[in-house]
């Protein structure tokens, strides 16, 4: 399997951090209050996950007791570091040790990512470059396929910090506490030597943060993003819809998504009532909830986990009120799409659209992962 198909994450942090049970939650589909059971990780938990067309997620869970850690740091390294695509580090928002020893064993962590995926040398990169325009020939720009490159994550592993447990935290501190965190942390990564963009986001198992913070994990793995939007955006014009949200299908992480702006505001020799409409619909996608789709994400995995306890598979979910219509229906073998329209209309006119939509999806997505 190629690299650009298989992409290894570590999740490290220390141990009771909630690495175990964020892995449960967003891969086993468990229930928060039910991860509370799972013991803790011992030395290294490798997990292969099959995700969106044909990307295999090669997933590291380290254990994080001193002892595992510093056999990580030290005797492991080369096996543990090497060939990261991303680094996952949770930090436990109320440990006294945040900014001392936890904080510690981050930098050390970047330290020896940093030492076992140098970036490529000049001449590794002439050379590539070379090879690109031999195989390119006399045409111009690139193939939806693209020229070979000599590393799969040229400008290094993606650094993301969870700061987990954040529901002990009081509501009105915990932007703030975030905040502060990470302009600690980043201070001292630089100090450090580490040069390389770190993203930084606050989370709980018991709300939507998590799927949030992970939905952004996913996306960064994800190749061909922006011609997946441009295709999302073509077909939210040819449906006549207001959002469309395209999810992965086992985890129901946010692989995408797409709204309708709003129209123009009228100039000042329009009518008043063209006005009146115009303004309104401006204020109401305002008024539009950030977390909307995590929360959806949340809800819905819980939907299904309640149907797999009595044996009633998951299919298909439509909802239809005088403000809006949406539909959620499975769209590739990977993935699920909602579909939201304003205004009551008749649900099977959604659900003909995301049904003729399917076999332009199934196509673009076996292009976009290489598949064959």
């Amino acid at each position: 399997m190629s690299s650009k198909s298989r992409k290894k994450v570590l999740l490290m942090g220390k141990s009771g951090s909630g690495k175990t049970s964020m892995r449960a939650i967003i891969f086993k589909s468990q229930l928060a209050a039910d991860t509370r059971r799972l013991g803790a990780t011992i030395d290294v938990e490798n997990s292969q996950i099959k995700f969106l067309g044909g990307l295999r997620l090669d997933l590291w869970d380290c254990g994080g007791q001193d002892s595992f850690m510093d056999s990580h740091l030290t005797a492991q390294s080369s096996t543990v570091f090497r060939s990261v695509h991303s680094l996952i580090y949770i930090f436990d928002a109320e440990s006294p040790e945040l900014l001392t020893s936890d904080t510690v064993y981050f930098l050390k962590c970047l330290r020896a990512l940093r030492d076992q995926n140098p970036p490529p040398s000049s001449s590794t990169a002439a050379a590539s470059s070379n090879a690109n325009n031999n195989n390119n020939g006399s045409s111009s720009g690139s193939t939806a396929n693209g020229s070979t490159t000599t590393s799969s994550n040229d400008e290094g592993p993606t650094v993301f910090v969870l700061l987990h447990k954040m529901d002990l935290v009081p509501v009105d501190q915990q932007a703030s506490k975030l905040a502060e965190f990470e302009g600690e942390v980043t201070k001292k990564a630089r100090e450090g030597g580490y040069k390389g963009a770190m993203q930084f986001y606050g989370t709980s198992i018991w709300n939507e943060t998590l799927y949030k913070a992970w939905s952004v994990v996913m996306a960064n793995l994800m190749p061909s993003l922006s011609s997946l939007r441009t295709h999302l955006n073509h077909f939210l014009d040819l449906s006549g819809a207001s959002e469309i949200v395209l999810f992965e299908r086992t985890t129901f992480l946010v692989i995408s998504s797409v709204t309708r702006a709003p129209p123009p505001k009228p100039t000042s020799g329009e009518g008043d009532g063209a006005a009146g409409i115009e303004g309104g619909e401006e204020d109401e996608s305002k008024e539009w909830d950030e977390r909307r789709f995590e929360r959806i994400s949340t809800m819905v995995k819980a939907f299904k986990l309640g149907c797999s306890k009595i044996r009633s598979p998951f299919s298909s979910l439509a909802v239809s009120t005088q403000h809006y219509t949406a539909v959620l229906d499975a769209l590739s073998p990977e993935t699920y799409i909602l579909v939201v329209a304003k205004g009551h209309i008749q649900t099977a006119a959604l659900e003909l659209n995301i049904r003729l939509a399917r076999p332009h999806f199934a196509t673009l997505e076996a292009i976009g992962m290489g598949r064959s």
